[in-house]
């Protein structure tokens, strides 16, 4: 993907209702609090250069450092790049589109108008949240005091896990790794606060305190819901102490990028005879889960652990547990201003360095777009992304896919056994531009003005009973997971798609006004990313339909791994933030589709120059052609970011930081030295370059 991967695509999948605010990249207000206006963003932008710094020695600050000058980092933010440039643009759109509906006569409103601007006017009223305090979620606050043994344990938290809490696991529905055609139930790890589980395992120095300030304020937390100070201080040892147990039990996030560690199918009664403390056709019933039937147990020995934990943990320690994660789940724009700051305060503030909370409307106006994207959504591209735009998307992505049938026909290390197997699979991609063809309904989700807990509530079950509805049903290959005006794309590998939010292809990312060489160096190599994402470390794993199948020969296979052991090398080396390197088999996968991609846009637009008989020495703003098209790709990744954001993405991101997205993929890519004519000993020249696609 373009910013996230499929193992957070997993995640969302797994947990639709939440999961996007993961997926979405946070539109930011521009530090001089100007909204930039669509013509003064430019794919090719030659003010944004600095023509005093050496394009060989550092491609990335010769091509960004102008951008940097004009954009000082905002105080609000953990980063701050072309990306939020364009979603600040897409959010503002996104809010007159709101207040537009939350005013309007209730006579002359749609069903969803109504549900969108009901949602954002609840989310809105601050005076009537705070006033509500915690009263709206007392009804599970005191359920979970009314426990009295471990063996209602399962209807709670299956009614907890349709309300969006991940306590302990989840549960959702997935294809079928061996069948992509069919959906089952899915069993996965879950429950923990911090955002992975190396937070909890990690000794040094920096981890330590990370694990007192996270205490903190899970106490803080706790106190805010009427907890004394000495008590909380308890419960939030014993919170740190459940975690730990579940963290040191789950994958990696590096693991969880290999499919074969997630693939453990079973059926639900098998599963449910492993889990001897906890009753699984209970937690079904309470979640509207099936009782029967196929499923996947994504890690077996987390839910061995999970299962000795239900007979060893005191239920006082459960339940203290089960009331920390309902108030981490809902500390936000739902509840009264006190727990929304303690939340930013260790989320946004300590672990990512920002300096300000972002203005409310930006935050609602993200809630209701994670909420009910395709109901906001199809307000939005009626208006700003027309058939024409999405004719020119697909051009391009037909023309992406045409350079990597030429690619895998060139390949001198692949046999030709294994180049028609990767063909077929090419072939078999399926294209999605701008929106679906067939939009979500909402008609069974009920928005009430002035119930911003409740409304949360019912939209997370809504979600959560339709991702349960797919199982046993025909995969529907024609839903998205990303909202269109999302600044983002992903390929998903169970059904061998790509897929591009209608929010995406404008300036500075793509433009009819700009030449072929600015938009193929900026968005084909976007396009090329997410296809080679098809036939990286994890993607080459699943055959043409998706299904988890190796197509490979051994011998291909080996000089795959071994073109790719290069790559992990590279990435390693590199020191993010002093003393923490980036994890090179974890951003693997995003560095391969980094590296393919650009190198398939520069296949698709030399083929088309040529077609077209390009002058390639005539120079537009002193540049020619091939370095229009290199500086585009570069000028994409103009980013500040904070250093503790930096530590957090080489720790918890498959994708590396923007400059190293930048520079370390042209010095695997002569072609780019030689349109700049670098030397051999040059910082951005390399003796071997790495190479797989």
């Amino acid at each position: 993907m373009s910013h996230f991967d499929s193992v957070l695509l997993r995640s969302l999948l797994a947990h639709t209702a939440l999961a996007l605010t993961s997926l979405s990249v946070a539109a930011q207000t521009p530090s001089n609090g100007a909204t930039p206006s669509p013509s003064d963003l430019k794919v090719f932008d030659p003010s944004l250069i600095d023509a005093s710094i050496d394009p060989c020695e550092n491609f990335y600050r010769f091509s960004c450092d102008g951008w940097f000058k004009k954009n000082p980092l905002p105080p609000d933010q953990t980063s701050y790049g072309r990306f939020t440039e364009l979603a600040e643009l897409n959010r503002l759109h996104l809010k007159q589109i709101l207040e537009g509906a939350a005013s309007a006569h209730p006579e002359a409103r749609s069903p969803n108008e109504q549900k969108i601007g009901d949602e954002y006017a609840s989310c809105m009223d601050v005076e009537a949240i705070n006033k509500a305090g915690l009263t709206p979620l007392k009804p599970w606050l005191d359920r979970i005091a009314a426990i009295k043994s471990k063996e209602q344990l399962p209807d709670l938290l299956g009614h907890l896990h349709r309300l969006g809490v991940s306590a302990f696991f989840r549960m959702s529905s997935t294809q079928d790794y061996a069948d992509a055609s069919r959906v089952i139930s899915e069993y996965s790890a879950g429950g923990l606060g911090l955002p992975e589980r190396d937070y909890y395992t990690r000794t040094d120095a920096k981890s330590a305190e990370q694990r007192r300030q996270y205490t903190e304020h899970v106490k803080n937390m706790l106190v805010l819901a009427g907890e004394s100070d000495e008590q909380a201080t308890k419960e939030a040892d014993t919170v740190l102490t459940l975690e730990t147990r579940l963290a040191k039990a789950s994958l990696t996030v590096t693991q969880q990028r290999d499919p074969q560690n997630l693939n453990h199918p079973t059926d639900v009664a098998s599963f449910d005879k492993q889990l001897t403390h906890f009753s699984l056709a209970r937690y079904d019933d309470a979640a509207h889960a099936p009782v029967s039937g196929k499923m996947n147990d994504e890690e077996p020995k987390f839910f061995a652990e999970f299962n000795a934990m239900m007979a060893e943990t005191p239920l006082e320690q459960i339940k203290v547990y089960l009331r920390w994660q309902l108030l981490h789940a809902y500390a936000g724009t739902s509840l009264p201003e006190a727990f929304d700051h303690e939340s930013w305060n260790l989320y946004s503030h300590i672990l990512n360095g920002a300096q300000k909370e972002q203005e409310r409307w930006k935050r609602c106006t993200q809630r209701v777009d994670r909420e009910m994207g395709e109901a906001l959504g199809q307000v939005y591209v009626a208006t700003y992304f027309s058939p024409e735009e999405k004719n020119r998307a697909l051009k391009m992505t037909i023309a992406i896919e045409e350079a990597m049938g030429k690619d895998i026909d060139g390949l001198d290390w692949m046999s030709p056994e294994t180049k028609v197997k990767a063909k077929e699979k090419l072939h078999a991609v399926m294209n999605k531009i701008g929106y679906p063809d067939k939009w979500r309904d909402y008609s069974k989700l009920e928005i009430v003005r002035g119930d911003a807990v409740g409304n949360q509530e019912r939209v997370r079950e809504f979600n959560f009973d339709r991702q349960i509805a797919k199982i046993g049903k025909p995969v529907d290959k024609g839903e998205w997971y990303m909202s269109p005006p999302t600044v983002n794309a992903y390929y998903e590998p169970q059904q061998n798609n790509v897929n591009f939010p209608a929010g995406y292809f404008q300036p500075p990312f793509f433009s009819d006004k700009e030449d072929d060489a600015a938009n193929y160096g900026d968005m084909g190599s976007t396009v090329g990313h997410e296809l080679t994402h098809g036939f990286d470390d994890e993607g080459r794993q699943y055959d043409k339909d998706g299904n988890l199948k190796n197509w490979w020969t051994k011998e291909d296979e080996q000089k795959f791994n071994e073109r790719a052991a290069c790559m992990v090398k590279q990435y390693d080396a590199i020191e993010a933030v002093p003393g923490v390197h980036l994890n090179g088999k974890l951003t693997l996968g995003e560095n391969l589709a980094d590296l393919g991609g650009l190198w398939l846009a520069w296949i698709a637009w030399l083929d088309k120059s040529e077609s077209a008989h390009l002058d390639m020495n005539a120079k537009i703003d002193s540049y020619t052609p091939d370095q229009r098209f290199w500086i585009a790709y570069a000028q994409q990744w103009c980013t500040q970011t904070r250093p503790e954001q930096l530590r957090t993405q080489a720790q918890t991101n498959p994708h590396a930081p923007d400059e190293y997205r930048t520079n370390t993929v042209l010095q695997d890519l002569p072609e780019f030295a030689k349109s700049f004519s670098c030397k051999k000993d040059a910082k951005m020249v390399i003796e071997k370059p790495c190479r797989v696609w």
